[in-house]
């Protein structure tokens, strides 16, 4: 456990390296931004992402995309089978520059794309957090299996976290949540199979750390929530009082994680 914080403290710094030296370039269209424009972004692509807005629902932040003029409700997986989170917000559609970006850190190693994407995860916080965290709150990435993160060599939502952490002065732990079992990577599966994939895959191995507290938990696509919600239910079970999770990015689909059979009509 010591060694993989440590790595993941050296690459948190070589993110800070490219965050702060090198030149800046919007992620969107690849022209110049002043030093001062800390998003990465510049203004015009800024404005023309994919953000995820009103209406959607205020548990899992799920939009509502068909219904433009409806009020915030809960979606029907969260009135009949909620996840253990609290709260939960992704920023921006899973398309377009976005994904590209996050592949791009994810499976290429592009670690420049860490600052833009972190800035991403700061605006949604900034635009739905719900009432002020606790002083004693703290984030954390949704953790990878030791055998991905030898095979990637990095954990891409410890890097976010990290970025992310710097932005909105909330602290970032590494050595409270582990992922104790070997899963198949939820894009190779089903979407019925990525519900019960990582079933008890999480566990937290410092329990005093948790008790009583707000946890954020960070990580980069949003897709059925079942990652996010098995951490979750870890953190809660040893005693988490709120356990909040905040993602980059979320596709925007129509599918349940409930069958239609067992919903209300």
């Amino acid at each position: 456990m010591e060694w993989r914080r440590i790595g993941e403290g050296l690459w948190g710094l070589a993110a800070a390296f490219i965050d702060l030296c090198l030149p800046r370039y919007c992620e969107g269209c690849g022209r110049a931004v002043p030093a001062s424009e800390s998003s990465g972004w510049c203004p015009e692509c800024w404005g023309m992402l994919p953000w995820i807005r009103s209406p959607l629902c205020p548990r899992c932040g799920r939009p509502y995309p068909d219904s433009p003029i409806s009020p915030d409700h809960l979606c029907g997986e969260c009135s009949l089978a909620p996840l253990p989170l609290d709260w939960a917000r992704s920023a921006v559609e899973h398309a377009g520059i976005v994904r590209e970006c996050i592949h791009g850190l994810k499976f290429g190693g592009e670690l420049y794309r860490v600052p833009p994407l972190a800035s991403l995860l700061a605006a949604a916080l900034e635009r739905s957090l719900p009432p002020p965290l606790p002083p004693a709150a703290f984030m954390m990435p949704v953790p990878l299996h030791i055998k991905r993160l030898r095979q990637r060599g990095f954990n891409q939502s410890a890097l976010l976290a990290i970025s992310l952490s710097r932005r909105i002065r909330l602290p970032v732990r590494f050595d409270v949540l582990a992922r104790k079992i070997w899963t198949e990577p939820q894009t190779r599966l089903s979407h019925e199979d990525r519900l019960t994939n990582v079933k008890g895959a999480f566990s937290v191995t410092r329990t005093s750390a948790v008790a009583g507290r707000a946890v954020l938990l960070v990580d980069d696509v949003f897709t059925t929530g079942s990652t996010l919600g098995e951490c979750a239910q870890a953190l809660k079970r040893a005693g988490a009082a709120r356990v909040y999770a905040v993602t980059v990015s979320r596709p925007l689909t129509r599918r349940s994680r409930i069958p239609l059979s067992s919903q209300k009509t």
